[in-house]
């Protein structure tokens, strides 16, 4: 990670997303090629994990150091590869706001349900949940 995103007031984050549990299926034939996608809203920091072949249940194990300040979000949401750039593509989303950002600190591997995101059509059949860890804030000294 770039020391550019070191910033005042901001921490050193581990994030580690293990897996996701019980995804939608979208395709009536085939199985998600799901990945992950970690975003620190407002800013340019984006990870992402590997896809997974034909899964409802990917495996991850990835781990992320992002900086965040006390003001920031993290936006966690889950893809199919296949139809990535397709409305079917959306699997769900985690926004963790920054008062989650601190209690889920530390506090050992947790479920978070997927949700829709504000921009997802109401048709859309989201369900599932991302098993995820926050751990290590380093205060930064500037």
């Amino acid at each position: 990670m770039s020391e550019s995103y070191a910033r005042n007031g901001s921490a050193k984050l581990r994030l580690t997303l293990l897996c996701a549990k019980n995804l939608a299926k979208r395709d009536l034939f085939r199985l998600p090629d799901p990945f992950a996608r970690v975003c620190v809203d407002g800013s340019t920091q984006t990870h992402s994990t590997d896809p997974v072949k034909a899964s409802l249940d990917p495996k991850w194990n990835q781990h992320y150091d992002i900086y965040v300040s006390r003001a920031d979000s993290i936006t966690i949401s889950v893809w199919n590869q296949k139809s990535v750039h397709k409305r079917k593509g959306f699997l769900g989303c985690v926004k963790l706001l920054a008062s989650a950002i601190q209690r889920l600190k530390d506090t050992g591997y947790q479920r978070l349900d997927l949700s829709k995101d504000s921009e997802a059509d109401d048709d859309i059949v989201v369900r599932g949940q991302v098993v995820g860890e926050a751990l290590h804030f380093v205060r930064r000294f500037l």
